[in-house]
């Protein structure tokens, strides 16, 4: 009877953990990334202004590893024109999504990497920590802790598969 309590009480808890995050992380993640950069960070990197390692580039974006990934490969595809993310995109702009998710796809191969084994996608504002639009490549999605897999979670409200983002890009007015 004792044990069926704390367990009631420990799921509880838990629930109330994963709502608080859930609550909290978007305003978090807004004020870090207000007060934590003057400037677009990845502009500086685009630029060479930061010391980050450009994995590839073109004359339209570049691909380089994220600083916090989510597993064994993650990389971000960031164009070169700054755009604060996938909301400030129109219908005209489906072509950019198109640009990086190609360009990621064919950037994952040469590591190794089967497309179906790794997952594309955008987070969507207020669940965004730099303000210019950049396409996640992460792989294998089985080596994602609980956590990330909460954060990159496919047809949520913060995070959008590429098609989902185009598909949100053409039935946006």
């Amino acid at each position: 009877m004792i044990i069926v309590q704390s367990q009631k009480k420990c799921k509880k808890l838990i629930c109330i953990g994963l709502v608080t995050l859930a609550v909290f992380l978007p305003f978090w993640t807004y004020l870090s990334s207000q007060s934590a950069m003057a400037t677009c960070i990845f502009c500086d990197i685009i630029s060479g202004k930061s010391p980050t390692k450009i994995e590839f580039e073109t004359d339209d974006y570049v691909i380089f590893k994220d600083i916090k990934p989510a597993s064994d490969h993650h990389y971000l595809a960031v164009p070169k024109k700054h755009i604060e993310s996938l909301v400030a995109l129109t219908k005209d702009d489906i072509e950019i999504v198109n640009t990086l998710e190609n360009g990621m796809r064919k950037f994952l191969v040469t590591k190794g990497i089967e497309n179906k084994e790794a997952l594309l996608g955008f987070h969507v504002p207020p669940f965004i920590t730099v303000k210019h639009l950049h396409l996640h490549g992460i792989a294998p999605r089985s080596n994602m802790s609980f956590l990330m897999r909460f954060i990159f979670k496919p047809h949520s409200a913060w995070f959008k598969l590429v098609d989902e983002a185009k598909e949100y890009l053409q039935n946006k007015l």
